[in-house]
């Protein structure tokens, strides 16, 4: 039987939708029904037998909705198996120190809602188009030192929904 499994995600400028996007085609593609949709679109959760959560990384942490979004439905979520998925432009540059600061953005939620245990956890590079942002933005960001460009690995993207996501919501 197909599993029905819930690709929802929280995104300030359309990067991480399609990084969502590709994660429900990888799904599709193992024989999931996956809908991909935005967090406020996301509509009964408990119809799915997986659900896999991205934001983007703003500020430095989750986006807000996407956290009231795991608060709100954790007694669904603490029964189906959960993947978590960020999107930012500090992997933009792979080191090991930039994978660990950006994991380290998990933490607030991880630590929010103790009770749902992730099968997986991505960590995704994003894409960043000056021409988008308010000019306040462009500037901190300039400042930064954040590079413009489209960062994300799509491979990785695929490999990550195959091999963790995947595998552990068809079992």
């Amino acid at each position: 039987m197909q599993k029905k499994v819930l690709v929802t995600y929280a995104s300030k400028y359309g990067s991480t939708g399609g990084v969502a996007d590709a994660i429900g085609k990888e799904l599709c593609s193992k024989d999931a029904a996956a809908d991909v949709v935005l967090i406020k679109n996301a509509g009964n959760v408990g119809s799915y037998q997986g659900v896999v959560i991205g934001s983007a990384i703003y500020m430095g942490k989750w986006m807000s909705e996407a956290v009231e979004f795991v608060k709100e439905n954790r007694e669904i979520l603490r029964q189906v198996p959960v993947a978590y998925f960020l999107v930012c432009m500090t992997l933009s540059q792979p080191t090991e120190q930039n994978r660990a600061k950006a994991l380290s953005y998990m933490d607030p939620i991880l630590k929010a809602v103790p009770e749902i245990k992730p099968v997986g956890i991505g960590t995704f590079a994003g894409a960043l188009d000056y021409s988008n942002l308010s000019w306040l933005n462009k500037k901190v960001l300039k400042s930064k030192g954040t590079p413009e460009g489209d960062f994300r690995d799509w491979n990785a993207i695929r490999t990550w929904a195959r091999e963790p996501v995947y595998a552990k919501f068809v079992r």
